[in-house]
């Protein structure tokens, strides 16, 4: 499988290019230049891509009417002062994925299906064996904190916040 990081491509699967994601861990000491496993790590590439675009409700429209994916946008939101150039994938962004293509490489399985609720409470006895769990009425979402952090900026309620506006 091929990475398309065209920005604004119609048939655009990635922000980043293997290279970049490599350089990225390099940059922290982690090595994930395995030989043989580079179609891999490029699938995990296209993966956390679509995870982040699927997940996240980013602020302003899609530079292009055709645009296979999230970024480039067009807003007028200011991060930390400064417009986000429209003719580019912010670099928290491109970030973001990397940090998802590794987590899913480490085993996370971001789509993987959610039922039940999250466990409140579990008892076991050690007598006649008993064991009783209750959970809740709501259904327990992986959190990959590490790319909230990354992206919050660019959403439209900032990650976990809430937005509120002034009548």
């Amino acid at each position: 499988m091929a990475l398309d990081t065209t920005i604004g491509g119609t048939d655009t699967n990635s922000y980043i290019t293997l290279a970049e994601w490599q350089a990225y861990w390099s940059e922290r000491n982690i090595d994930v230049s395995q030989h043989g496993h580079d179609a891999a790590h490029e699938a995990n590439l296209v993966q956390a891509a679509q995870w982040i675009n699927q997940t996240y409700n980013f602020v302003g429209d899609k530079q292009y009417q055709y645009q296979a994916m999230a970024w480039p946008r067009l807003t007028m939101h200011l991060v930390e002062g400064w417009p986000i150039d429209p003719d580019t994938i912010p670099q928290d962004i491109k970030d973001a994925q990397a940090e998802m293509a590794y987590l899913i490489h480490e085993g996370a399985t971001p789509f993987a299906s959610v039922s039940g609720g999250a466990v409140v409470r579990t008892k076991s006895k050690a007598g006649p064996v008993e064991t009783e769990t209750e959970y809740t009425n709501f259904r327990e979402i992986p959190r990959f904190v590490a790319i909230e952090g990354l992206v919050s900026r660019y959403t439209v309620f900032g990650g976990s916040q809430i937005k509120m506006v002034r009548a």
